[in-house]
């Protein structure tokens, strides 16, 4: 069964232990050959938006991320989900060169290992509250963070500690977005500027360098 058929999570009740839920579900995705994203898609159903937008997010914080350009086209799929959530699709729809990419089996038990721990730390926390930042049109700002972000993320992808900012933003606002929780999108906000001052720093040091 599909973990989510509502577009984006606002119809999914929450229940305590659903990111537990999702973790297996995209567990059951997996196969001797490793997974790709068309298997993740089929498993949890073309209309689970919500999940779909959180799976990519957690994956980018997970062992997966160290494999060079990985993070790059987990925030293609972030941006095109969070478009596609914005202007009201009816499916989820990727481009084949996202959908074939393929992670290894190796790769995707320790992924999958490393997600159960963050599911076990996360879940007692999550909880529908301040739901005008999860629902339209209080979500639309993190919506198009989500649908930007992905545009610097080659250039990102350089400052491995710029990028833990970035992925951990990104899995904030899909967790809050898909569980309705406020919270997570404040945390995701904040993280977000932290990230954002932190490359603007940056820049002006390495601009400062360049033109000395």
């Amino acid at each position: 069964m599909p973990f989510d058929r509502g577009p984006i999570g606002a119809k999914l009740k929450y229940k305590r232990g659903n990111l537990h839920r999702l973790v297996k579900h995209v567990a059951e995705a997996g196969s001797t050959d490793g997974v790709t994203l068309r298997n993740i898609v089929d498993t949890l159903g073309p209309r689970s938006f919500g999940p779909m937008l959180l799976v990519p997010a957690l994956a980018i914080v997970s062992p997966a991320s160290a494999i060079p350009t990985v993070p790059t086209m987990l925030c293609i799929a972030i941006g095109l989900i969070a478009m596609q959530i914005v202007l009201k699709h009816d499916k989820v729809w990727l481009p084949e060169f996202l959908l074939r990419k393929r992670l290894s089996a190796r790769r995707f038990d320790q992924s999958l290992r490393f997600l159960r721990k963050l599911a076990y730390w996360l879940d007692p926390f999550i909880n529908e509250r301040l739901t005008v930042l999860t629902d339209r049109p209080g979500n639309y700002p993190a919506l198009l963070i989500c649908c930007i972000m992905p545009l610097f993320m080659p250039l990102i992808e350089l400052m491995p500690f710029v990028t833990s900012f970035v992925a951990c933003a990104l899995a904030l606002f899909a967790a809050g977005l898909l569980f309705r929780d406020g919270v997570l999108m404040l945390a995701g906000y904040m993280v977000a500027a932290t990230g954002a001052f932190f490359v603007y720093r940056i820049s002006g040091e390495i601009f400062q360098w360049l033109f000395a």
